[in-house]
């Protein structure tokens, strides 16, 4: 199984944002840690649960059955 890896790109782009950062102040910080909150704990794994059920739908496909995962 491959690893998950961030890009070279991703990782620019994390130090850059780690330096914006450390500029806010802490009502800024604040409203960005809600927003990463809502990212990481309610949007992410939705976003997976619903590529799972895509993929399982695709899978049931390739084997000429009929789409019964709703």
């Amino acid at each position: 199984m491959r690893k998950i890896e961030p890009s070279v790109n991703d990782q620019l782009r994390y130090g850059q944002f780690v330096k914006q950062l450390d500029k806010l102040d802490r009502d800024q910080l604040l409203s960005i840690s809600r927003d990463l909150a809502q990212l990481a704990l309610l949007l992410q794994p939705a976003a997976i649960r619903w590529a799972a059920f895509e993929a399982a739908k695709n899978l049931t496909s390739c084997y000429g059955t009929p789409n019964t995962i709703d």
